[in-house]
């Protein structure tokens, strides 16, 4: 093969590749799923971000076909962003990738546009089957996650929690494990009275009337693994 044909061919390859875009607030998740997907042929990685604030932009400016995503990021919850996406960069496909197992998380997902629901304990086939599903314009599902009925949730609080920030899911989590509020505020850096005062920000949110109904909640919720 000539010098000018082989680059012709490396053109028409890199013409085929699907470019993705994602989105996680841990750098070293980040990495781990850019090196899996990297792998893949047809697959290139073109940015990264970790909060949602950065994504509008880098869309824009990168052109991804798909945007691969956690639910909960640092500064907000992705429903809202994958709302804009849907309305300013229509043909952009959104797979969630995330923690959260609540039916009602991935229905709110699924409602902003995303056309791909995946849990983060999935293995590496399920996650380039998932990916692969949802560039060809399919929607894809991972195993049903667990109903808020069936864990006795009432209220629909499961929806609420998608929209937490993530300080007020770091409090949650030391709610479930048991955390005493001097040791949550140590951990933060706030004060104790800060912690008190989040954690009734969190039970007016999640509309409990109690920090043991918020314990309980946060242990329905997984928020103690």
């Amino acid at each position: 093969m000539s010098l000018q044909e082989s680059a012709a061919a490396a053109a028409a390859a890199a013409a085929q590749e699907h470019r993705l875009l994602l989105v996680d607030g841990q750098r070293i998740f980040r990495e781990s799923l850019r090196a899996v997907l990297a792998a893949q042929d047809g697959l290139a990685v073109v940015g990264e971000a970790a909060q949602r604030r950065d994504v509008l932009e880098l869309v824009g400016a990168l052109q991804p076909d798909l945007v691969i995503t956690e639910l909960h990021l640092a500064d907000g919850s992705a429903v809202e962003l994958i709302e804009q996406m849907r309305v300013q960069f229509p043909k952009v496909a959104v797979l969630v990738l995330t923690a959260a197992r609540a039916r009602d998380a991935a229905l709110a997902a699924r409602k902003a546009g995303a056309l791909g629901y995946l849990l983060k304990d999935c293995g590496r086939s399920e996650l380039q089957t998932a990916v692969r599903t949802v560039l060809a314009g399919r929607s894809y599902r991972s195993r049903a996650p667990e109903s808020a009925r069936a864990r006795r949730d009432s209220g629909g609080a499961s929806t609420r929690a998608v929209y937490l920030t993530e300080r007020q899911r770091l409090v949650l989590r030391s709610v479930a494990r048991g955390q005493p509020a001097r040791q949550i505020a140590a951990m933060l850096g706030i004060s104790v009275r800060a912690v008190h005062r989040q954690r009734e920000r969190l039970r007016n949110t999640l509309q409990l009337d109690s920090t043991a109904a918020l314990a309980r909640f946060a242990l329905r919720e997984g928020f103690a693994e």
